[in-house]
């Protein structure tokens, strides 16, 4: 009897691997299902490895879809699901599709290859991680296992079309400043570097006695003409040393409790976290997975990695019995509205409707702050922009003032 490699997880989140035999996919499926098992990967270990296709889907595993692709792909997905027609029908329809990106029809034609062979969506997606993470592949077996399929993936089109929106506003609102302050700097390192040490020759010939303004802007004029190229490279050294040490998860975690306690910044981190935290909990508690289950997948979907440790501890708190409101509010450092919202959602049996308000509430809350911070920022900006580029004027201007007086 064949011999199959499985991944599964138990309905209190736990992850399980192993060997399994059976008569084929779906046998080795159902026997793990009895078992209590969900099936994330099940692998026939002899055809795996005597498959012609193995290096294309090895090559294909290690490249992977944006978000916004994956955003495109779930909605035309459930939109032809919903419609009536099979999933390998539509994945076909899709593939066929003569504006879709290369790589993305490549991806499309294994999973087609791997559905033609009996093998279902989940498992199907869960050899490209890449491109489809845990979160993913859960709410798809989900779907499969309810029947629901069609009505799943709209859900989790329109969750990602909302998490894709929330980061873009995030990043457009910061444009402008980003935008300002390039400008500036550009425009102030143009006056010391090319336009200050021209006129500074011009008062070093007349050996005048110079104002103290003058003489700090010609001494980091000087600096940046002699050291700018190196000060340049030492920048983007420690940008290299920077990006290098945020892999790192002891760097990476005093990093995210240092964001935390910004002022603005670390409340607009957590209402954006909050969003993306409730959002994911009510569309995982919506397709019936475990709140456990749901609970861990959520809180990987999470950046901050000290959020990610609190979720840690309510993790184990819900494991010991406690409910999940309680286990959220321990720490305190999640708003009181989501944590009410999650204990009258648990309450009244409509948990994945609260946790949806709270998400809708949290949303709002950042775009609130959003605005706030940047209606603030820009003034700021343009102030101490403006008055970095009046010292420069005021610094060589006030010498020849002072020149013109003697001449006279």
């Amino acid at each position: 009897m064949p011999l199959f490699q499985f991944e599964a997880v138990t309905y209190s989140g736990k992850t399980e691997r192993g060997t399994i035999e059976g008569e084929s996919l779906k046998s080795v499926r159902q026997q793990l299902i009895n078992k209590g098992l969900v099936p994330v990967l099940i692998t026939d270990i002899v055809s795996d490895h005597a498959s012609s296709g193995n290096n294309k889907k090895q090559f294909f595993k290690n490249i992977s879809i944006s978000s916004k692709d994956l955003c495109v792909l779930t909605k035309q997905l459930a939109l032809l699901v919903r419609s009536g027609i099979s999933i390998e029908e539509s994945l076909t329809i899709i593939a066929e599709d003569a504006h879709i990106k290369s790589h993305k029809q490549k991806l499309l034609e294994i999973v087609l290859t791997d559905i033609r062979s009996g093998v279902p969506l989940s498992q199907a997606l869960a050899s490209h991680p890449k491109s489809f993470g845990t979160f993913y592949r859960g709410i798809v077996a989900a779907a499969e296992q309810s029947g629901q399929m069609g009505h799943v993936l709209s859900q989790v089109a329109i969750f990602l079309e909302k998490r894709e929106s929330l980061k873009q506003k995030a990043l457009s609102a910061m444009v402008y400043p980003a935008m300002l302050v390039s400008v500036s700097l550009m425009v102030i390192i143009f006056l010391m570097t090319y336009v200050v040490p021209q006129i500074v020759r011009v008062f070093e010939s007349t050996k005048q006695k110079l104002p103290l303004i003058t003489q700090i802007v010609m001494a980091i004029s000087n600096f940046l003409t002699q050291w700018g190229l190196v000060l340049l490279i030492a920048l983007l050294a420690a940008s290299l040393v920077f990006s290098y040490l945020l892999r790192k998860p002891e760097f990476k975690f005093w990093f995210d409790g240092l964001c935390l306690k910004i002022p603005v910044v670390g409340r607009l981190l957590l209402e954006f976290e909050s969003a993306r935290f409730s959002g994911t909990m009510s569309l995982l508690v919506e397709a019936n997975i475990p709140i456990l289950s749901a609970l861990h997948h959520a809180k990987n979907t999470l950046s901050n990695m000290v959020l990610r440790k609190i979720l840690d501890g309510a993790e184990i708190r819900l494991s010991e019995g406690s409910s999940l409101a309680k286990a959220m509010a321990y720490q305190g450092i999640f708003s009181p509205i989501l944590t009410h919202l999650i204990r009258s959602g648990e309450a009244s049996g409509k948990l994945a409707e609260m946790l949806q308000y709270a998400a809708e509430n949290s949303e709002q809350q950042a775009e609130h702050t959003t605005k706030v911070f940047t209606n603030l920022l820009e003034p700021i900006l343009i102030l101490v922009m403006g008055f970095l580029v009046l010292g420069i004027v005021m610094a060589v201007m006030q010498p020849i003032l002072e020149m013109n007086n003697g001449i006279r």
